[in-house]
């Protein structure tokens, strides 16, 4: 897809995928049309495996997005985080999600031991990985976000992630703001425990269920 939506905000593409010169039903073309398909095949095979992902759109686009591994040249305004990788994303990685209604963050927040404005999950990662990377994805309402597109941020519910190493230092951060993803990146430099936290940064449409997806995936 194009670059970042002229009447939303949001960025895109998240991703890319192979769309040069395929062949498929006897013709071959570029574009769109044929890299499109193959993320849809991501998406069959992620549910075809693991059945009850089709109840939760939510974690199968952090999925997705942790996946996106391959590196490739133009920039993240024109590729996104990176191209599709099967075998990285079937097989590597660790899976959260949350389903409640709008008002349940303040319940998950004091579920992990403080309530401290953020929901948390920690997670043991080894040094030994080449390189981590954690995404949360969450579902907003498009027509919420179509009626409010004059406003200067007019997704519904926007959350932030950050990210900390055994010792409590920050790792990385995510805070866009038009968006309904979030990614951070890193190269593991000691093992034990990290912790991910996600704060609510705005709750602008209240009438939104909060279906929040996070996938830690590990890869070279």
């Amino acid at each position: 897809s194009s670059f970042v939506d002229p009447t939303t905000g949001n960025v895109k593409p998240e991703i890319s995928a192979p769309g040069t010169s395929i062949t498929a039903g006897g013709f071959t073309m570029s574009g769109t049309s044929m890299s499109t398909p193959h993320a849809a095949a991501f998406v069959a095979d992620q549910m075809s495996d693991s059945t009850w992902l089709k109840f939760k759109p939510h974690l199968v686009k952090a999925k997705i997005i942790s996946a996106a591994t391959d590196p490739i040249a133009g920039g993240f305004d024109a590729v996104g985080l990176g191209g599709i990788d099967f075998l990285s994303g079937h097989y590597n990685g660790y899976n959260y999600w949350w389903s409640g209604n709008n008002g349940a963050f303040p319940g998950w927040d004091a579920a992990d031991g403080s309530s401290d404005g953020y929901v948390e999950r920690n997670l043991v990662i080894s040094n030994s990985w080449d390189s981590v990377r954690v995404v949360l994805s969450w579902l907003t309402r498009g027509t919420y976000t179509y009626a409010n597109r004059s406003d200067a941020h007019p997704i519904g519910i926007d959350l932030d992630l950050r990210v900390y190493d055994p010792s409590g230092s920050l790792v990385g951060s995510s805070s866009s703001w038009d968006n309904n993803f979030e990614s951070v990146q890193f190269t593991p430099t000691v093992s034990g425990t990290y912790t991910f936290k996600i704060k609510r940064y705005a709750n602008r449409d209240a009438s939104n269920k909060l279906r929040m997806g996070l996938v830690v995936n590990y890869f070279n």
